[in-house]
C-alpha cells in the first residue's frame, strides 16, 4: 500500500511509506493509548483528529483514505519517530541542471578522501590520475556524439583509436599501482567504464553501476519501445520484434517521465552527469566489483 507520491517543493519526489507510518502510530497508540496518539498527530500535523484517523485507514489500493500533503507527513514523522522523513522514501532525488562544461575533478576528488586515505602515497596518486582520467573521458560522452568523434577535432575518423589510445594511458596508469588490491580496484572500474565507452548504446553500462544509480536506467531505450507499442502488443518484444525483453513498469514509466520533466530536455548532457556521479559512487564502493560486472 506505499503507493502515494509527492514531490516537495525543490522538485524531489517521495514515496508515502504508508504501512510504516500505520505501524509506528499503532505503537504509540499502545504506549500512550489511541486517543492521546490521534491528538498528539494532530497537533504535529495542524489537522483535524478525524483526518488523522482517515489518515490511518487503509483502502484497497491506496495507503492513507485520503492525500495528505508532505508537510503533514513530515510532521508524522517528527512526532512518532523524531525523524521528518521517517515514512518518506526518496525516489527522484532533485538535480541540479548540467553544467555547460565538465565539472573541475579536483573538486570531486575531496569527497573521495576515504577512499584514497589508506592507500601508499604513491598508490593514491595513481588512483586519484586514475579518476581523473576516467571522470575526463566519461565527460566526453555528450560532446562526442556517444564517443562517435575525436573531442580534439570533431572529427569520425580516428575515433576509435583516440578512445582506445585515452583508455591505454589510464590502463598503464592502474599497474603502477604498488598495493594489489590498489590496483585490482582500480583495474575494475577501468574494465568497466572501457565497457561502456565501447558499448555504443545506452545505457550499456555494467549491473553495478545500474544498481549505484538506478536512475541510469531511466536512458534505457526498452523505454522508448514500452511508450511507441500499442498496448495489446507490450509483450517483451525487442525494438526488431524478434526477443523476449522485459518492459518497465507503470511505475517505473512514471518515475521516468518524472525525472525528465525536471530536466531541460538535453538528455545526452543528463546521462553525461549521471555517468560521472555514478563513477564517484563506484570509488566509494567499500571493495571492487569482482568478476561478472563488465558488459561485453
Amino acid at each position: 500500500m506505499d503507493m502515494r507520491f509527492y514531490r516537495d517543493d525543490d522538485g524531489c519526489v517521495y514515496r508515502f511509506l504508508w504501512r510504516r507510518f500505520r505501524e509506528s502510530a499503532e505503537r504509540a497508540a499502545a504506549r500512550e493509548g489511541r486517543e492521546r496518539m490521534k491528538e498528539r498527530l494532530a497537533g504535529a500535523g495542524g489537522v483535524s483528529e478525524s483526518a488523522v484517523e482517515n489518515h490511518l485507514r487503509p483502502r484497497t489500493k491506496r495507503g492513507a483514505n485520503f492525500p495528505c500533503d508532505i508537510a503533514t507527513i513530515r510532521a508524522y514523522g517528527r512526532a512518532l519517530e523524531g525523524d521528518e522523513r521517517a515514512f518518506l522514501e526518496l525516489t527522484v532525488p532533485h538535480m541540479d541542471a548540467p553544467a555547460a562544461e565538465p565539472a573541475d575533478p579536483r573538486e570531486v576528488l575531496l569527497l573521495l578522501g576515504s577512499r584514497f586515505g589508506g592507500w601508499q602515497e604513491r598508490d593514491r596518486g595513481v588512483g586519484e590520475a586514475v579518476f581523473t582520467g576516467l571522470w575526463e573521458l566519461l565527460g566526453f560522452y555528450a560532446a562526442t556524439d556517444c564517443y562517435n568523434r575525436r573531442p580534439d577535432t570533431g572529427e569520425l575518423e580516428g575515433a576509435e583509436e583516440y578512445f582506445a589510445a585515452r583508455l591505454g594511458d589510464i590502463h598503464r596508469a592502474a599497474l603502477s599501482a604498488g598495493e594489489h588490491g590498489a590496483r585490482r580496484f582500480l583495474e575494475v572500474a577501468i574494465d568497466e567504464v572501457e565497457a561502456f565507452v565501447r558499448s555504443y548504446e545506452l545505457p550499456g553500462v555494467p549491473e553495478r553501476w545500474l544498481r549505484l544509480n538506478p536512475r541510469l536506467g531511466f536512458f534505457d531505450p526498452v523505454f522508448e519501445l514500452a511508450e511507441s507499442q500499442a498496448p495489446e502488443t507490450l509483450d517483451g518484444l525487442d525494438a526488431a520484434g524478434r526477443l523476449r525483453v522485459p518492459l518497465p513498469t507503470p511505475w517505473e514509466r512514471r518515475m521516468r517521465g518524472l525525472y525528465f520533466s525536471a530536466t531541460d530536455g538535453d538528455e545526452a548532457a543528463w546521462f553525461t552527469r549521471e555517468l560521472q556521479e555514478t563513477l564517484v559512487r563506484v570509488f566509494r564502493e567499500p571493495g571492487c566489483a569482482g568478476e561478472g560486472n563488465v558488459v561485453e
